[in-house]
């Protein structure tokens, strides 16, 4: 054999010695590193609304919801006795909460992305809420 075929051979076993140990070793060495910790989403507490807070969460359709039905009910939570008026592209609706803050409306849906903006008002207040929901006439 030549030197440089014996060279490369040689740089090639180094390298692989290399790789190998690394990997080999590594694992053992995590346990040397500091310790990171990082707030998970289940780790956070979820707020629970007070009654002096005044918001209006959707609670169905879920949000970027595929339907098959032009017809959707649209429901959620919202401060007791307070208007929702439920908006859509061809329609909009308006219901009243009811004693317990839930709300319940139907609005008619176009072909496509829709776009559907819940808004609450109590008193002087108002709040709002956005979801996006693809109506399809096709069966899924």
């Amino acid at each position: 054999m030549n030197k440089d075929a014996i060279l490369a051979t040689l740089i090639g076993f180094g390298i692989g010695l290399l790789i190998t140990g690394i990997l080999l070793v590594s694992p053992n060495l995590t346990k040397f590193l500091p310790k990171i910790n990082v707030p998970t989403a289940a780790s956070t507490p979820t707020p629970i609304p007070t009654p002096s807070q005044f918001s209006v969460t959707v609670e169905s359709p879920l949000a970027d919801a595929i339907e098959n039905t032009a017809d959707l009910l649209v429901s959620g939570t919202t401060r007791p006795g307070s208007t929702v008026v439920i908006a859509g592209i061809v329609d909009d609706t308006a219901v009243t909460a009811q004693t317990d803050g839930k709300y319940a409306g139907k609005i008619t849906l176009a072909e496509g992305k829709n776009d559907i903006v819940v808004t609450s008002y109590a008193q002087s207040k108002q709040v709002h809420q956005t979801i996006t929901v693809y109506y399809t006439p096709e069966s899924l």
